[in-house]
């Protein structure tokens, strides 16, 4: 079985809205992440992100992903760490592998010098089908199978090769020709012998 390969759909979050289209739908799938990311540089503005994660359509705090207040960009002190550790200006959510498949709807909230406006959007949630390497029906395998290497190993040794099929039907064709060439000629001996007959029989 082919392990998934997790992906992460990039949420922009500007000021008009949020934008997103590095995943297509149809690969957004079980074990994918979304990753939410501030862009909005109107002075004053936050957002926070929430997920409704059991699909019920409305946001519960205690069952739903709820993101961190996040803004576009925070101070840095002369070390390039965080002069505020509370800042941040991105969230990542990770759907389990086996989460349940379907439309999940997500709220921005954005807030800006006390104004509050709430987006609405739905991502679908694709079942991710893992390719089997398994064995395919009609296969042998456990005890009492034979080893496929052997078997291969065993046909290649003892095997007919096509040069060698070939070199067969080239000589069984020649026996042919020289069957057919001496009945040929046996054939014309005798039509001989039986003209001199009929020729010694009118004298």
């Amino acid at each position: 079985m082919q392990a998934h390969e997790q992906k992460t759909l990039s949420v922009i979050l500007l000021d008009d809205g949020a934008v997103y289209g590095n995943i297509t739908d149809p690969s957004f799938v079980q074990g994918n992440a979304m990753w939410f990311k501030m862009e909005d540089s109107t002075e004053n503005s936050t957002m926070v992100a929430r997920l409704d994660v059991d699909q019920d359509g409305v946001f519960n705090a205690s069952i739903d992903f709820e993101s961190e207040v996040m803004v576009e960009a925070c101070d840095l002190d002369e070390n390039g760490s965080l002069v505020d550790e509370t800042c941040v200006v991105s969230s990542t959510y990770v759907f389990l592998g086996n989460a349940s498949t379907g439309n999940y709807t997500y709220w921005i909230e954005r807030t800006q010098n006390a104004t509050t406006t709430v987006w609405n959007y739905t991502i679908y949630l694709h079942e991710d089908v893992h390719e089997e390497d398994g064995p395919s029906p009609g296969d042998c395998f456990g005890a009492g199978c034979e080893d496929n290497a052997a078997i291969v190993e065993e046909i290649g040794s003892d095997g007919i090769s096509d040069e060698a099929v070939l070199q067969l039907l080239a000589v069984v064709a020649f026996i042919g020709i020289v069957f057919l060439s001496l009945s040929i000629r046996k054939d014309r001996l005798e039509d001989k012998g039986l003209a001199s007959v009929h020729v010694n029989e009118e004298e």
